[in-house]
């Protein structure tokens, strides 16, 4: 079989639930629903699809926009590239910084947030994003996007999606159990994200009193 295109991944979701290919219970309209719902929650709860997107900000404007589900890092890309700290909200205008270029962000919504704020110029970024999957599959040879690691959990998936449809509801919490341990089990060896070691430093009080 041409694993992993959707034919293929029907078929082995069929077998693991001992349903016929003829079955009126779970047609391929229905699998291919399930398929690309696993598809999509995989590539959310891993952060397994990643691009680089170049953005540039707005002047005078903290807010700039990004296509994708979550950002990871921002690097800043000025005569040297640096990579931007990331911070909380609750951290704006209390954080040492030199000159207008970015240096903090945060993400909020479907914005990066930079601290501090730019000024008439604007700033040339780097964003690493975890991102959906860009199409629906429908046509029998189509296949997943996430990367070949995942796409065993898209059976998991579809397992417990059924049991749901089926209302065997003993049986699943086991499945989604049994899904989830190994969803964890992929972002922990592959795409769990490294945590940034350093400390914002606030500015002291008594220089934000000083320069009052």
């Amino acid at each position: 079989m041409a694993f992993p295109d959707l034919t293929d991944i029907r078929t082995r979701v069929r077998s693991l639930v001992n349903e016929t290919s003829t079955s009126t219970f779970l047609t391929a309209a229905i699998l291919n629903r399930w398929i690309n719902d696993g598809e999509r929650d995989i590539a959310i709860k891993t952060g397994c699809l990643e691009n680089v997107d170049s953005l540039t900000s707005t002047a005078s404007s903290r807010l700039v926009q990004f296509s994708g589900h979550k950002v990871k890092y921002v690097e800043y890309i000025g005569s040297t590239r640096v990579g931007l700290q990331r911070i909380t909200p609750k951290m704006i205008g209390h954080l040492a910084y030199n000159g207008s270029q970015p240096q903090y962000w945060f993400q909020w919504g479907r914005y990066i947030v930079l601290e501090p704020l730019p000024g008439a110029t604007t700033y040339s970024l780097y964003a690493y994003i975890a991102d959906y999957p860009t199409i629906e599959m429908s046509e029998d040879t189509d296949e997943p996007q996430i990367p070949s690691e995942c796409i065993e959990l898209i059976m998991d998936y579809c397992v417990y999606r059924y049991l749901m449809r089926d209302k065997k509801f003993q049986m699943v919490s086991a499945a989604y159990s049994v899904y989830v341990q190994k969803l964890n089990a992929i972002r922990q060896m592959y795409w769990r994200p490294n945590i940034d070691p350093r400390t914002a430093v606030k500015v002291p009080d008594v220089v934000n009193k000083e320069a009052k």
